[in-house]
């Protein structure tokens, strides 16, 4: 992702800065490596061809099973005499010359489904990438020597005709170490396809003669801006291939990567090679496609908006800041719940209505009692109702332990008797 506003334009026979030109919206494109790695996967499966095994392999003998009673197992054995084979399992996907287990067929699912918007943006992506010098060398390329980057030439380039003028020039412009590193790399299983990878020109459909000066150079690919190719941009799913862009394809790169304009105008879908209306334009700049002229960065209503949601990645400044913070709910405060225990349900009070209870213990508590009860001088009471009758409490100090044989048996001799139940709530 590069915010600059404008490219240098290197000359291609004086080897020096001629000019500049407006850097493309492309390039402001925010970096997603994940998604580059996933179009590229997928992308790059959709140039298989189907294989298979035959589907009589590994059937084509006689052969049949032996039963039980002869300590061997009961996999099918090859019929007849006479040779090594007979008596040998077959069939089975664990025997010498047997089938196979998951057998390979035709009509496995080989190509890949891609989402556009997810296509779109991964090119996109790809193309802000090459501007990144330092996601450029992190692929091996040599860009020591070399100006700028992105590397602007003129539209020479494209009239080039001959191989050795072509590796001239990209000796000229610092790329000598580039095609040298390119020539001794030897091509390995593993990643194979990253190494002998050197750089890549593109230029427009129109350029014949330059695309064959350049295509027969080692590690060396071209490539028309009308027609980007993920797998060439970012070769093996890895962001940041050197690129050598001429002007006019380098001023297309809007009009070819579906971008959105700075006012969201609508307007006809970006296609090359057809006319565009309602465009947004852009003073000062001017771009072709195909056979038909495009002033402007080119714009639609369908089109992807590939800017970026997050303009600060300081996501501790932005949830702290007074503007967030003043619209959230204030925290809640964890607080604990002790279980009230009741030692005394309210069916025992119930069956004791008739009967004089005194609570005795070290909480104030409301306790029944008959109406003819009396209340001890100098201790607190409490009045409350149970059943039918007003009741009455006392509290004082007990010497007995709770659930003890003593708290017990008075309650069963106040059930009994009828006489005034004492209850101990310490």
């Amino acid at each position: 992702m590069v915010h600059r506003p404008v490219v240098s334009v290197f000359s291609v026979s004086t080897e020096k800065r001629m000019g500049s030109t407006i850097m493309p919206r492309v390039f402001s494109t925010p970096l997603r490596s994940d998604l580059v790695h996933y179009v590229h996967t997928n992308m790059s499966k959709n140039k298989r061809q189907a294989y298979a095994i035959s589907r009589m392999s590994g059937y084509q003998t006689s052969a049949r099973s032996w039963g039980t009673g002869r300590a061997l197992s009961r996999t099918p054995r090859v019929k007849g005499g006479g040779t090594h084979r007979s008596g040998q399992a077959a069939y089975a996907n664990f025997c010498r010359a047997g089938g196979m287990f998951a057998p390979t067929r035709t009509w496995r699912h080989w190509h890949r489904k891609i989402n556009l918007k997810e296509k779109r943006l991964a090119l996109a992506v790809s193309v802000a990438a090459t501007a990144s010098v330092p996601l450029v060398m992190s692929r091996g390329h040599r860009v020591e020597s070399v100006p700028e980057l992105p590397l602007v030439l003129d539209d020479t380039m494209e009239t080039l005709t001959k191989t050795r003028d072509a590796v001239e020039l990209l000796n000229s412009m610092g790329l000598a170490d580039e095609l040298k590193r390119v020539s001794v790399t030897k091509r390995t299983k593993r990643k194979g396809k990253k190494r002998p990878v050197g750089p890549l020109v593109v230029m427009r459909s129109t350029a014949v003669e330059g695309k064959r000066a350049f295509r027969n150079i080692p590690g060396v690919d071209v490539m028309s801006v009308e027609h980007m190719n993920l797998l060439k941009l970012a070769p093996a799913g890895t962001l940041g291939r050197l690129v050598i862009f001429s002007k006019s394809a380098f001023e297309l790169l809007d009009s070819c990567v579906t971008v959105t304009g700075p006012t969201g105008t609508k307007g006809t879908k970006s296609t090359v090679g057809t006319e565009v209306t309602e465009s947004t334009v852009v003073p000062g700049t001017t771009t072709t496609a195909g056979p038909s002229t495009v002033t402007g960065t080119v714009t639609g209503k369908n089109l992807l908006n590939i800017s970026s949601g997050l303009k600060s990645a300081d996501v501790n400044r932005l949830i702290n800041s007074t503007i967030v913070q003043s619209n959230l709910r204030h925290q809640k405060l964890l607080t604990r719940v002790h279980k009230v225990q009741k030692k005394h349900s309210r069916r025992l009070l119930k069956l004791l209505h008739n009967s004089t209870v005194t609570v005795t213990g070290t909480r104030d508590t409301v306790v029944p009692s008959t109406k003819d009860s009396t209340v001890v001088p100098g201790t607190s009471t409490g009045v409350g109702t149970v059943g039918a009758s007003t009741v009455t409490g006392t509290v004082t100090k007990s010497t007995l332990k709770k659930n003890s044989r003593k708290y017990y048996k008075d309650i069963q001799e106040g059930l009994g008797v009828k006489k005034p139940l004492v209850l101990h709530l310490n």
